[in-house]
């Protein structure tokens, strides 16, 4: 288990990073267009489509942070009235779930960046489209990523008892 929290902690310090990387790269770009075209009515050529695609790279690093902080999307409405062993197991059902649904995402995504997209396309600076894009699969993955690690930690959870609420992973 310590491996896992290591590998854990070690993937979520490189995620904040890049995360604050790229919201402060994405603010500043916008910032700049702003000012720009205010003041000399003019703006960066690609400001605007670097931003946009910034966005995607902030929405799924804030995607995969959401989820190992447990603030995803979730209904729990059952898990209240459950006992604490049998809540994990549910719960380690229910990341089973989302770990399918990443699965076949991340397969479409990788298809549709591979397949879907010219090769030769680029967006600005001669930066290739795909390179941008692969963040969609890269995201998924890295949310099959948190979903497993909570599996796991719910399983052990589960077996162990709610006893072992602080040292399953």
């Amino acid at each position: 288990m310590n491996v896992l929290r290591a590998f854990d902690r070690f993937l979520t310090k490189a995620v904040t990073w890049l995360l604050m990387f790229f919201f402060v790269m994405m603010l500043g770009i916008a910032a700049l267009q702003v000012l720009l075209r205010l003041f000399l009515h003019t703006g960066i050529p690609w400001g605007d489509i670097a931003a946009r695609h910034m966005v995607l790279w902030v929405g799924f690093f804030g995607a995969y942070m959401a989820t190992r902080e447990d603030k995803h999307f979730h209904i729990d409405i059952l898990t209240r009235f459950l006992h604490p062993k049998l809540k994990a197991w549910f719960a380690a059902f229910s990341d089973l779930f989302a770990i399918v649904i990443c699965y076949f995402m991340l397969q479409a995504s990788l298809t549709f960046v591979s397949v879907g997209m010219d090769a030769d396309s680029m967006l600005f600076l001669q930066v290739p489209q795909r390179a941008v894009a692969i963040i969609v699969p890269l995201g998924f993955g890295l949310i099959l990523i948190q979903f497993l690690l909570r599996m796991i930690e719910n399983i052990v959870r589960g077996v162990r008892g709610p006893e072992a609420e602080g040292s399953a992973l």
